[in-house]
């Protein structure tokens, strides 16, 4: 059998009949031969690889269940496709990630990138649109965007909080997000505000946090809400402390939500009530339409799973008086 018919059979390409191709890779397999990443590389023309830059610090990723969810679906993909991730954390910042897309690009060590974090006029649109390379955003883009984009429906995650506060009888609900020039945290605000409209209660402070989590807290306690629903675990988390600090009773005086339903929301003292989002379908629907952009892999069409409202013990009425 020659090395060409092998070569045909492993990497599926014509050239070799059916029963043959079953032949060779039967035998690959009881040899527990594997092609060679690298070799494929060099004859495709790719490095079999895509890029992700994080702006986050090393310490963050510990506790965001985000990212945790987002890359094991990512990897899910990319498995399945023969590829490698390529992760860089870069300071926080979009403008600061941007010399780390530059050398990747120019250094031809991708075959794509995946951006996440999109923010508002973001200034990554232009370098890697610039740079020619395949790229695919992990959400929704404000305004014109080169690049094909994927997202969740995390934004009717604030619907279900806001009612349920609203059951429990809470007539003046405060928000806690991220920063404000990131595009998912504009999205569940005004999803916020339209949820509190529609039950029909008043909105109470708007607070976005930076690095200064436990600042943010005290910020949005000193507004005196019943209830406040946070963007995140931690910045809820971050509520629960203060509140504490301050002498108030969570949930007696104030009730607290979270958003991803991380690990720590069960731990929590009391259990957070978190809404759960299916980052990992998220991360490799991305991967997916990346690898599609590249042109090793069909396209398909995202259905993003809804949003669900997980209830545990830092909700409840507020109190009498």
């Amino acid at each position: 059998m020659s090395a060409a018919a092998v070569s045909f059979a492993v990497n599926d390409r014509p050239g070799v009949s059916t029963e043959t191709r079953e032949r060779i890779l039967v035998a690959a397999r009881e040899l527990g031969w594997w092609p060679s990443a690298s070799a494929r590389a060099l004859t495709e023309a790719r490095t079999r690889a895509i890029g992700l830059v994080l702006a986050r610090d090393a310490a963050q990723l510990e506790v965001d269940a985000f990212f945790v969810r987002f890359l094991s679906g990512i990897q899910r993909a990319l498995t399945a496709a023969d590829y490698a991730l390529l992760l860089q954390l870069v300071p926080e910042g979009a403008t600061a990630a941007l010399p780390a897309y530059e050398r990747l690009a120019s250094a031809g060590r991708v075959d794509g990138f995946l951006l996440t974090d999109v923010e508002l006029d973001d200034p990554r649109f232009a370098v890697l649109e610039s740079a020619g390379v395949p790229v695919v955003l992990a959400g929704r883009p404000v305004g014109e965007c080169p690049f094909p984009w994927v997202e969740t429906r995390h934004g009717e995650g604030m619907d279900a909080p806001v009612a349920h506060l609203a059951r429990l009888g809470h007539a003046r609900i405060s928000f806690l997000g991220g920063r404000a020039d990131y595009e998912h945290v504009q999205v569940r605000l005004a999803r916020w505000r339209s949820a509190v409209s529609a039950a029909g209660v008043s909105e109470g402070l708007v607070v976005h946090a930076d690095d200064d989590l436990a600042g943010a807290a005290e910020v949005v306690l000193a507004g005196a809400p019943t209830a406040v629903v946070c963007g995140s675990d931690a910045l809820a988390m971050a509520v629960m402390v203060a509140a504490r600090e301050a002498g108030l009773d969570v949930p007696g005086d104030v009730s607290v939500t979270g958003f991803d339903d991380s690990p720590l929301a069960a731990l929590g003292m009391p259990p957070l009530t978190s809404v759960r989002v299916d980052y990992a379908e998220f991360g490799e629907a991305a991967a997916c339409a990346l690898l599609a952009e590249i042109g090793v892999a069909e396209a398909s069409a995202f259905s993003p799973s809804a949003p669900e409202l997980v209830e545990r013990a830092s909700t409840g009425p507020p109190r009498v008086g």
